[in-house]
């Protein structure tokens, strides 16, 4: 029954129908669609600038001989500078801005040199303990010397001692050798103390220094006694002297090189100093 009716030519066109109507129906779920439209071309790259300079009202941009400025980013940039300023955009990609405003000139400023140390040399003096040996004679008018007169017969003297060492006869006066003492007597390189008229060689055990000073007052025959009893003799004793020597300090010396020059600034807080 069922192939009777496929054969009736109406059934049979009618089920040719359904079926092309499926199949496009099918095909329409699965295939994708067509484009609706054409792609856009690309856009035209902008244009670099032809010229250094770049005038905006307002604002002036210098620009480098090898910068290559963006139009967009320029527009950004400049959006942020105040009315007046002036940009400068480095060849690299750095710039700087330098807002407006009154500006005030100061002329005649001066700079001195700068402070440098300097090593200067000053004489200076200082205590010394040397053990020393002396000898002493007297010297007439006729600078003619003779020995001079030991006071105590001892050849080493005590720190304690405080006191005349050498005496000369009236009408004469004293000369003193001292020289370091390392064991041995020796007085070629001594140092010479003379003294007036009237004087004696004295220690003092207080200071530890020798010096001239006037003579105690004695008979007139006691410079040839103590002669006779001990005789012309050296001294060995540990004194003090005062030392000259050369010292050297630091000073600061201001250097004599100055400079003058105008400074430019403009007002207000977060002001430019040029």
């Amino acid at each position: 029954m069922t192939a009777r009716l496929i054969k009736h030519p109406l059934i049979a066109g009618f089920a040719f129908l359904l079926t092309m109507m499926a199949a496009g129906a099918a095909a329409a779920c699965c295939a994708p669609p067509p484009p609706c439209c054409t792609p856009p071309s690309p856009p035209t790259p902008p244009t670099p600038p032809c010229c250094s300079q770049v005038n905006i009202p307002g604002v002036t941009v210098n620009v480098g001989a090898v910068a290559i400025v963006n139009a967009s980013a320029q527009a950004v940039s400049l959006a942020g500078a105040r009315a007046g300023g002036t940009v400068f955009v480095g060849g690299g990609g750095g710039g700087w801005y330098a807002g407006p405003g009154q500006s005030g000139l100061i002329q005649g400023l001066n700079v001195e040199g700068a402070a440098r140390a300097q090593r200067v040399a000053y004489q200076a003096t200082r205590k010394k303990i040397r053990i020393v040996v002396i000898q002493a004679v007297c010297i007439d008018d006729q600078e003619i010397p003779h020995p001079a007169s030991q006071v105590t017969p001892d050849r080493d003297i005590d720190d304690a001692y405080d006191g005349e060492l050498y005496r000369c006869i009236a009408g004469t006066h004293m000369q003193v050798t001292i020289a370091d003492y390392d064991g041995k007597i020796a007085f070629d390189h001594g140092q010479i103390i003379t003294c007036g008229k009237g004087e004696a060689l004295y220690r003092s055990a207080e200071t530890n220094e020798i010096a001239c000073r006037p003579q105690k007052h004695e008979r007139d025959c006691n410079e040839r006694s103590l002669l006779r009893r001990f005789g012309a003799g050296v001294k060995i004793l540990r004194i003090v002297i005062i030392e000259t020597y050369t010292a050297y300090r630091e000073e600061m010396i201001k250097s004599a090189e100055a400079s003058s020059f105008s400074m430019s600034i403009d007002g207000g807080v977060g002001g430019v100093v040029y």
